[in-house]
């Protein structure tokens, strides 16, 4: 996209910045109020089907009308419905999980069901290539989104269902005046059952527990945003990879990406979550210094090696971490609204951030992020306490599959 907005829409550097910003936007809206209403009850399959719905129909709406503004318009409530899905369905599988546990059954381990997200955003990039290899229009992308979000609707009416079991007893006003002559820590477990769900989630994510956490993601968020915003433009520009292969030198990073997530597991037995976060940003600092010390095409294909490395540190270890301090009343709350206050404003802050240091030169960006990254990594090696996993997450870390 950076390079489309560069070389066909004549947009500088800063206003790349401003575009991916403004991109993210979405971030802060949607996340956090779509897992509310996953944690008031609210059916999330059927939350995710008409999220789905409202994509395919905005997408359907973009093909048919080929004005630009119109079609900027539209992608913003893409956009509102796309963002909302990923930690929705993040806790989705947290909760399916949590309650199969509890009825003694065996749940497969989250990298294992992420995983088919990376292969999602595999598919669609092969099937591309073969639409628009002979010259054919560039609306067949969004014709294959259309039906990828249509499959996905579908799909939605296959997930199981995740209402509360029988006898379970909701908490309101008047377990409060039952519970008034209690001890303060069971008036302090009811205040908590009362509360609403994204208060609790933001309480906890800023509790001594998780705000180190935060805040190293924050800053890796911002790292992340600066070297995916402009990264294309620097392999062609700086390196000299041409157009056609730059998608190709990508794609070698996401391919091992499946590779690395699906051995998650191992690697978690052996470094524990938080090293895994630690070695990820480290590789992550050390493939910016690199690329902007070496720019060279053997640096961009030999750095794409340890990507998997990084997309565990950031995307999925911190998503399991914010699990275990879920309660059941916000379990899908805590994903949103890390999304909406943490990733969200980290991107959009750190995506203007980068365009204005891009317009310095683009090897100073990737010293600025490198530099980001770095601070992430003090901050993760010697603010933040790991979080303690439950007993059956323990048990599944030093026990060999």
């Amino acid at each position: 996209m950076s390079v489309f907005l560069w070389k066909e829409g004549g947009f500088g550097f800063f206003q790349i910045g401003l575009a991916t910003a403004l991109a993210n936007v979405p971030m802060l809206v949607s996340p956090g109020l779509i897992t509310l209403l996953a944690d008031r009850r609210f059916d999330s399959r059927r939350i995710l089907a008409v999220s789905f719905l409202v994509s395919g129909i905005v997408l359907s709406l973009m093909y048919l009308i080929p004005t630009l503004w119109i079609r900027m318009v539209l992608f913003l409530f893409h956009g509102l419905a796309f963002v909302a899905m990923l930690p929705l369905q993040d806790g989705f599988y947290f909760t399916y999980a949590e309650k199969q546990r509890q009825l003694g059954n065996i749940v497969g381990p989250y990298p294992t069901v992420r995983v088919w997200g990376t292969v999602g955003f595999i598919v669609p990039s092969v099937l591309m290539y073969f639409l628009l290899r002979d010259g054919a229009s560039t609306s067949r992308i969004l014709l294959c989104a259309i039906g990828f979000a249509f499959a996905s609707l579908i799909n939605s009416f296959t997930l199981p269902s995740l209402k509360p079991q029988k006898g379970t007893k909701k908490t309101g006003v008047t377990e409060v005046e039952e519970e008034v002559g209690a001890s303060f820590v069971e008036r302090k477990k009811v205040e908590e059952r009362t509360m609403l769900p994204t208060t609790q989630a933001l309480r906890t994510l800023f509790s001594p527990q998780a705000r180190f956490l935060c805040l190293g993601l924050a800053l890796s968020y911002m790292a992340a945003v600066a070297y995916y915003s402009f990264i294309s433009i620097y392999f062609r520009e700086v390196i000299g990879i041409a157009d056609q292969h730059i998608g190709l030198v990508i794609n070698i990073g996401v391919v091992l990406e499946v590779v690395f997530t699906l051995f998650m597991p191992r690697l978690q037995s052996l470094l524990r979550l938080k090293g895994i976060m630690m070695v990820g940003l480290a590789f992550m600092a050390l493939r910016m210094i690199l690329l902007a010390a070496f720019p060279s095409v053997w640096t961009a294909v030999l750095t794409q090696l340890g990507h998997g490395m990084e997309v565990l540190a950031l995307f999925i270890a911190p998503v399991m971490f914010l699990d275990r301090l879920a309660g059941d009343q916000f379990r899908n709350s805590i994903q949103g609204v890390f999304t909406m206050a943490v990733g969200g404003v980290a991107r959009i802050v750190g995506a203007i951030a980068a365009g204005f240091v891009a317009t310095i030169g683009l090897q100073y960006l990737l010293g600025y992020a490198a530099a980001l990254a770095l601070t992430a990594l003090f901050v993760i090696v010697f603010k933040f306490k790991t979080i303690p996993a439950p007993i059956e997450e323990v048990l599944a870390e030093v026990t060999p599959p």
